[in-house]
This record gives structure tokens, sequence and C-alpha cells, in this order.
């Protein structure tokens, strides 16, 4: 065999895996449909889901406590106290209901509170990705300082 022929041959075996590379079945991102993410959707359907909180993390307010609700604030059914002391906190919570949060921070001598709520949801997709799937609709309360 020509050295010219052997040459030829190591080099598309050296380049024919990378070729080959993006075509393998283990994805190397995400894939997105429209808008949908597969990669946040899970098959076996989740028992919680994330309730993010954002707050106002500051030199007055290093820490911000927490009282979550299920449902309106004004029905005061508490689901747990907590506190964060980043600007964003999360929670795992239970899907299908509505939550509000109520945050407490300090103004020089006064307390002020900030309440929002949102609810959140677990839908199934069908359509989008390799398999049925569920994820997470909603979720997201925002209880920062204006």
């Amino acid at each position: 065999m020509k050295p010219a022929k052997t040459y030829k041959i190591i080099l598309w075996m050296a380049i024919l895996p990378l070729i080959m590379l993006p075509a393998s079945c283990e994805r190397m991102e995400d894939i997105i449909v429209e808008g949908f993410n597969c990669a946040d959707c899970y098959q076996a359907k989740p028992t919680y889901v994330r309730l993010s909180v954002f707050v106002t993390i500051n030199s007055e307010n290093p820490y911000v406590p927490l009282t979550v609700y299920v449902g309106d604030f004004e029905d005061n059914v508490i689901d747990r106290v907590d506190t964060s002391y980043s600007k964003s906190f999360w929670l795992d919570v239970k899907p299908d209901r509505y939550y509000s949060v109520k945050a407490e921070y300090k103004d020089g001598s006064k307390t002020v509170f900030a309440i929002d709520g949102d609810e959140v949801r677990l839908k199934e997709n069908t359509t989008d990705c390799d398999a049925a799937c569920y994820y997470q609709k909603g979720g997201y309360i925002d209880v920062r300082l204006k």
C-alpha cells in the first residue's frame, strides 16, 4: 500500500467520527420546538413543582421574611414561613394551586409588606417531544420593592 493512500485512510478515519457526531443518538443540546423546551419536561408526573419568588435584597434588608399562603393572602391559609437571603428564592409546592406570598421589608422605622400571587399548573405535552411529558406553567411571584 502506498504511503499517500494510507495517509488518506487514516485521515478519513479521524474525520469520519467528527462528521457522524451530530447524528449520534444522544443530543448535544436542548431541543426547542416553537418556544417549547423539551429539557424542561418530565416524563413522570411530578408531585411538586417550583414556585419562584423574587425579592429585594439591599443594605436595609439583607434578608426578607416570607409567608407563603395556599390560595389568596386574605384567606390566611399559611403553607410555610421562610426567609430569603438572595434576590431569587424558590421552593417546592404542590401543583395546580394558587399561591400567595407576603414579603416583609424594613423602611427606616416602618415595616412594609409586599404581596403577590400566581397559579402553578402542571400541564401535559403530548406533541412536541419524543414522548408525552409534563411541564410547569406559572409559579412566578414578584414581591420586590418598587
